[in-house]
C-alpha cells in the first residue's frame, strides 16, 4: 500500500507540469513526487538487503531482480513503441517506423533511458518525454548492484553499510547540493543515484541493524512533528528528512493494517502504475486538451490503476513464478518488529516479499 500511495503522489506530482498549475511541494522539503521516490527507495532498501541475506548468491540474486524490473518495462516500452507511437505521432507512419530514432527508445529496455518517439508530444507542456518516470529505474538497479557487491567484496556487514550511507550522504552534503556539475553515464544523471540512493542505504541500514525494535508510535509522532517545525531551516529539514522518513514509512510499513492488508491481496500494483502514469498523463491530455483538471486527475488514476492491476496479475505475477527459491524464512530469521499501531505487528512485512 505505501508503494501504491508512493506511485500515485508521483502521478499527482507530474499532474501539476502537465496540466500547466504551479508545482506543489510537502512542507517546501520536496515535491510529492520527489517524496513518492524517496518512500520507493527506503522500502526498496530494506527488502532487497534482506532478499540478499536470504540467499546471498549473485546469480539467484540478478535473476530475482531482473524478473521483477524488465518483464513489465518491456511491456510498456513495445506498448509505447508499436501502439502508442503510431496513433500519436505527427508523421505519417511510414516516416515514424523509418525514423533513425525509433529504435534508440528500446534502449529503455536496458535501463538506458530515452524519452523521445519521432514526432510524438512535439508541442505538449512536457515535450518530447513518452514516459519520464523511466529515469529511476537505472538508479534502483544500480543499488541492486551495490548490495551485491557489498555483499561479495565485504560479506555485507552492519558497518560496511554504514559506512556506504556514510559516504553517499556527505557526497549528497558536500558535491550534489553544492551546484554540482551535470554528469551523464549510460543516460544517468550520476548526481542522482546519490539524492535518491541515500534513501535506498538508509532503509537497508535499518535491515541491517535491525531497528524495527526502536519503533513505536510515539517515535513517529515526534518525528512528524519535528519535520513539520523545522521544515522552513532548509539546511536541517533536508539531512533532518534523511532520519524521519525512514522512520516513519518503515514503523508503518511493518505494523498490521487491515487496508494494507487487502490491498496485498488485491495484487501489488506499484510498479505498474509507476511506469504507465507518465504516458498516460501526457497523452490523456494530448487527447481532450480542453479537460478541466479535476476530472483530468480522476481520469489518469482510473486509467492508470487499471493498466497497473494488469500488469501485476498479466506479467509481472506470472514471471515471479519462475524466480530461484530463497531459504526458508525461518532458516532466514525474519524479525518482526514490536506493535506500532495495532498488536499484530510484521503482518505486512510477512505478506511483502523482499522479491516483489
Amino acid at each position: 500500500m505505501l508503494r501504491l500511495i508512493a506511485a500515485l503522489m508521483v502521478l499527482y506530482a507530474h499532474s501539476f507540469a502537465f496540466y500547466g498549475n504551479a508545482p506543489a511541494g510537502f512542507l517546501g522539503l520536496a515535491s510529492y513526487g520527489g517524496l513518492g521516490i524517496e518512500i520507493f527507495f527506503i522500502i526498496s532498501g530494506y527488502l532487497i538487503v534482506k532478499s540478499w541475506d536470504f540467499t546471498p548468491s549473485a546469480g539467484n540474486f540478478l535473476i530475482k531482480r531482473s524478473l521483477r524490473i524488465f518483464p513489465a518495462l518491456i511491456v510498456v516500452v513495445l506498448i509505447s513503441m508499436f501502439i502508442l507511437g503510431p496513433i500519436f505521432t505527427t508523421l505519417s507512419v511510414g516516416e515514424y517506423f523509418s525514423h533513425p530514432q525509433f529504435w534508440s527508445y528500446l534502449k529503455n529496455v536496458i535501463l538506458s533511458p530515452v524519452f523521445y518517439l519521432p514526432g510524438v508530444l512535439e508541442h505538449a507542456r512536457v515535450p518530447n518525454a513518452v514516459n519520464g518516470s523511466l529515469w529511476s529505474l537505472p538508479v534502483e538497479f544500480f543499488m541492486y548492484l551495490v548490495v551485491m557487491s557489498l555483499g561479495l567484496l565485504f560479506k555485507g556487514g552492519r558497518w560496511i553499510y554504514t559506512a556506504v550511507t556514510a559516504l553517499f550522504a556527505l557526497t549528497v552534503i558536500f558535491w550534489c547540493w553544492r551546484d554540482a556539475p551535470l554528469v551523464v553515464i549510460y543516460g544517468t544523471d550520476v548526481r542522482n543515484i546519490f539524492l535518491t540512493g541515500i534513501y535506498f542505504m538508509i532503509g537497508a541500514c535499518y535491515a541491517k541493524w535491525r531497528l524495527e525494535r526502536w519503533f513505536s508510535l510515539s517515535g513517529v509522532c515526534v518525528l512528524i512533528m519535528a519535520t513539520i517545525v523545522l521544515a522552513p531551516y532548509a539546511p536541517v529539514s533536508k539531512i533532518l528528512l534523511w532520519l524521519t522518513l525512514p522512520y516513519v514509512v518503515l514503523a508503518y510499513g511493518l505494523s498490521s493494517s487491515r487496508l494494507g492488508s487487502w490491498v496485498n491481496r488485491v495484487g501489488d500494483c506499484s510498479y505498474g502504475v509507476y511506469i504507465y502514469a507518465f504516458p498516460v498523463q501526457q497523452f490523456v491530455l494530448l487527447k481532450f486538451p480542453e479537460i478541466s483538471y479535476p476530472v483530468y486527475l480522476f481520469v489518469t488514476v482510473a486509467i492508470t490503476l487499471v493498466l497497473g492491476y494488469a500488469s501485476w496479475h498479466l506479467v509481472e505475477k506470472r514471471v515471479l513464478k519462475f524466480k530461484p527459491k530463497d531459504k526458508s524464512r525461518a532458516q532466514a530469521g525474519i524479525v518482526e518488529a514490536k506493535p506500532v499501531f495495532v498488536p499484530q505487528a510484521g503482518e505486512n512485512l510477512k505478506s511483502m516479499s523482499p522479491d516483489r
